[in-house]
C-alpha cells in the first residue's frame, strides 16, 4: 500500500491559522482580557522592582548578596507559579530566616616599625657602570 496524498484541507488549515495569528486578527480577543488585568499587573511589577532595589541597597556582603539573590529567585518563582493558578488562589510568600548578627572582627594589631637598613659598603674590584649614550630625539613626523 502506498501513502495517500495529503489533502488540500490538511495543508490549508494550518497555513490559514498561521496567517490569522501573524496578521493579528486574533489580537482583539486577547486585548480585552489584558485590559482588565493590566493596572494590577503594572502595580505588582512596580512593587517587585522597588523590592529588588531595596534588597540590593540592604545587601552588605557576600552572604547577604546570596540571600538577596535567593529571595528574588523565590519571589520570581512564586510569581510564575501564581500565573498558573486559577483566579483567587494565591501562594503565601516564602521568607528565608534572618541571619543572626555576627560579632565585630577585631582590627589588626599595630605592627612595630621596620629597622633602618645600614648603608652597603663598596665592593672592591667592581668597576663603575659606564655612561649610557644619549638617545637622539625622535623628530615629529607629519601624519597625512
Amino acid at each position: 500500500m502506498h501513502r495517500p496524498k495529503p489533502s488540500r484541507a490538511r495543508l490549508l488549515v494550518p497555513s490559514a491559522l498561521a496567517a490569522v495569528i501573524l496578521t493579528g486578527a486574533a489580537a482583539p480577543a486577547v486585548a480585552a482580557d489584558a485590559d482588565r488585568t493590566a493596572p494590577a499587573a503594572r502595580v505588582a511589577s512596580v512593587q517587585q522592582q522597588i523590592e529588588k532595589i531595596e534588597q540590593r541597597a540592604a545587601a552588605a556582603g557576600p552572604i547577604d548578596d546570596l540571600l538577596a539573590g535567593l529571595n528574588t529567585t523565590l519571589a520570581d518563582l512564586l510569581a510564575s507559579l501564581g500565573d498558573l493558578l486559577p483566579d483567587g488562589v494565591t501562594l503565601p510568600p516564602i521568607q528565608l530566616p534572618e541571619l543572626p548578627e555576627l560579632p565585630e572582627i577585631p582590627g589588626l594589631p599595630e605592627l612595630p616599625p621596620l629597622p633602618e637598613l645600614p648603608e652597603l659598603p663598596e665592593i672592591p674590584g667592581v668597576p663603575p657602570l659606564p655612561e649610557l649614550p644619549e638617545i637622539p630625539e625622535v623628530p615629529d613626523v607629519p601624519v597625512p
